[in-house]
């Protein structure tokens, strides 16, 4: 068994199929090297990726953050369809999402975002209407939600990322679950399809509903 200070993991079993995506030093995005960097702390500490139906319960101080996630899955796998809903997002994250789909690691992304953005950072809401329209397989809505959850749907898996920290700038210490659960995948998925969407970005605008 390998100890770290958040669980015990059998060693070995990492089988992830034979998906590789570029190298981190291929990407534009000085955020995505970055957080490709940071993968090295995750990896140390939990070794491997869940499960299916496993739930890893885990606790930031500052190595990793929310997005950090996304980066150490696509390393060994390809994404179908990644959901994100949270209250804060910055340009930076933006970006570097964008040009994960532009490189084909992504097929699709749905972006849930709190609707108080079009007022508390309207220059970061026009970039994510601008970006959908550049990106006809992103999705941008806009709701009064405060949730914080990162859905990857892989061919064979369903990941879910769900905690304290925000797409942005964290605190120190923050707390993540990371899970591997079709049934948690597809209740968290609801928070993109039953809640009242408020905004939509189309046609390069945020045009409401």
């Amino acid at each position: 068994m390998a100890k770290n200070k958040f669980f015990d993991l059998p060693v070995g079993g990492g089988v992830f199929g034979n998906f590789s995506p570029s190298p981190m030093g291929s990407f534009v995005s000085k955020y995505l090297v970055a957080h490709y960097q940071k993968v090295a702390n995750l990896e140390k500490d939990i070794t491997r990726l869940p499960l299916r139906d496993e739930f890893f319960f885990l606790q930031s101080d500052n190595s990793f953050n929310a997005f950090t996630f996304i980066p150490w899955i696509l390393k060994q796998k390809k994404v179908q369809h990644l959901y994100a809903s949270t209250y804060s997002i910055n340009k930076r994250v933006i970006a570097a999402l964008t040009e994960l789909h532009a490189q084909g690691l992504v097929d699709q992304i749905t972006l849930l975002v709190s609707d108080t953005m079009l007022k508390r950072n309207p220059a970061t809401a026009d970039m994510l209407a601008s970006q959908a329209r550049a990106f006809a397989n992103l999705n941008v809505l806009f709701a009064w939600v405060h949730a914080k959850v990162c859905l990857l749907e892989t061919k064979e898996d369903h990941y879910v990322i769900e905690g304290s920290g925000n797409w942005s700038e964290n605190a120190y210490y923050e707390q993540y679950t990371f899970a591997n659960s079709r049934g948690l995948f597809d209740f968290r998925k609801k928070l993109f399809t039953d809640v009242e969407i408020r905004y939509q970005a189309k046609n390069g605008v945020n045009q409401k509903i």
